[in-house]
């Protein structure tokens, strides 16, 4: 009997090892056949822009130091493909073994994952996958997988490694992008969910929801040092209200103006919010449905910022205060953060339109793409996957305990909640930031279909659907 079992595992073994193989080929190929594709950002990546969180521009660094100046892009997007082969592997073999060893749900996870990348190559505008892109897409996607993987495997088993998987990707995913403060949401929301609501463990809530925070005040004293290293200042990196500015510009009017106590401020915000309105680029001019106002809000937003904000206030810096790379980010980000907080009185009815509009948007790119037909199937996928959720539950009585099938369903589909809130109303919700749970939300969604369809066993009955 010992013989047969370990020959099982040893053929088990082999299955994962060809699964990662296959994942592994299948980005190497993209690696090799488009090679490193340079964008509009990678500059600002790659040149340690003070805008920039640290993760990124030191993961280039590394690989720079090793290969050198001319040669290090073809390395880099190797690496990132096998971190992206990794992830997808680890999601699939986490899945499959807890679902009775199940081969198919492994192959469908991993498939689903390529089929974010064959869409991103094939499908999208910009002919090329995120994994071969010089930009923070490169490695934010699969850590995020990873992430995702950890917290599910944490729901369900409550281990210590588990949660120090969880900790260690939050911590990498926040300092590669404030976008990715969305893991520290979903990571409390999880906590309160398990620890609150399905039962109630004050004592471990208060010491998730501390470790929580603490990743968040880590992050703060990590982008600080990076910058001391770099610049030799104690700054954190510049920039961070531009996201909002870009949107209380877009909803704002003439008579906000009033809004404004100080002249210089006052100056500035006509001066942009005049150029803005030339342009066509506020929402006094956008088509009506959500579709198209959240499409006119996208095409305005970076307009607004690259467009009027930065050269308006970087102009009236240069023009009446001391010259210097801190300086200066320091000044700008003085001048941003005077206009939210003004702008943050206008009326919030458009406002409220905006974000709304945006929000669905993201729950849309989530999952799909944004046209007339894909978000009535938006609508019917989430319907769907909330009903096998809703039916799983019921029928085995599993809300207070920790399922395996469950706890990748709310994992999930809290990540999807939270990323598509959080950017929703700080920046338009364009697909590049949208698609970290599309993968990932029908490998939960094929887990449910799995666990509610009766499957065969060896004498020819119908196994029925148990809780696991």
């Amino acid at each position: 009997m010992g013989i047969w079992t370990g020959r099982g595992e040893k053929r088990e073994r082999l299955w994962d090892m060809g699964l990662f193989a296959a994942a592994l080929c299948f980005y190497l190929f993209f690696a090799f056949y488009d090679g490193p594709v340079w964008t509009k950002d990678s500059t600002s990546y790659a040149t340690m822009n003070i805008t920039r969180e640290p993760l990124y521009p030191t993961f280039l660094l590394i690989f720079r130091q090793v290969f050198g100046e001319e040669r290090y892009l073809m390395p880099v997007i190797i690496a990132q493909s096998i971190l992206a082969a990794y992830a997808a592997w680890k999601l699939a073999v986490t899945v499959k073994g807890y679902k009775d060893g199940s081969r198919v749900l492994a192959v469908l996870a991993v498939c689903f994952q390529f089929a974010v990348t064959i869409l991103c190559r094939f499908v999208a505008i910009r002919k090329s996958t995120y994994i071969d892109t010089i930009m923070t897409e490169g490695i934010g996607l699969s850590l995020y997988v990873l992430f995702v993987v950890q917290l599910y495997r944490f729901a369900a088993e409550e281990k210590k490694r588990n949660l120090a998987g969880v900790v260690f990707y939050a911590f990498l995913l926040v300092s590669l992008r404030k976008q990715m403060l969305v893991t520290l949401g979903l990571m409390a929301a999880v906590f309160l969910l398990y620890y609150l609501i399905k039962k109630r463990e004050g004592k471990k809530l208060l010491f998730l929801l501390a470790l929580t925070a603490g990743i968040f005040a880590a992050s703060k004293l990590t982008d600080r040092f990076y910058n001391y290293c770099v610049r030799g200042a104690w700054i954190e990196h510049s920039g961070n209200s531009m996201g909002i500015l870009c949107t209380l510009i877009y909803t704002s009017g003439e008579e906000d103006a009033a809004l404004f106590e100080d002249d210089v401020l006052r100056g500035l915000y006509e001066e942009i919010s005049a150029e803005a309105d030339r342009q066509g680029l506020k929402i006094t001019y956008a088509p009506q449905g959500w579709v198209d106002l959240s499409s006119h809000y996208a095409d305005s937003y970076d307009a607004i910022g690259y467009g009027i904000i930065n050269p308006v206030v970087q102009g009236y810096i240069a023009e009446n205060f001391e010259r210097g790379e801190i300086k200066e980010a320091r000044k700008f980000d003085e001048f941003c953060n005077a206009m939210v907080k003004t702008l943050l009185g206008q009326e919030k009815g458009d406002l409220v339109r905006v974000v709304g509009a945006n929000i669905w948007k993201g729950f849309v790119n989530s999952i799909a793409r944004v046209n007339r037909y894909l978000n009535i199937y938006a609508v019917l996928a989430y319907i769907f996957y909330l009903g096998l959720y809703v039916y799983y539950v019921r029928k085995n009585g599993c809300w207070a305990s920790r399922d395996k099938s469950t706890a990748l369903a709310e994992v999930v589909l809290g990540g999807i909640i939270a990323n598509s809130i959080v950017v929703g109303m700080t920046i338009f919700c364009q697909p590049r930031y949208m698609i970290y749970s599309m993968g990932l939300f029908y490998t939960a969604l094929s887990v449910m279909v799995y666990d509610v369809v009766p499957r065969r066993t060896g004498d020819g009955n119908r196994e029925p659907m148990s809780s696991t």
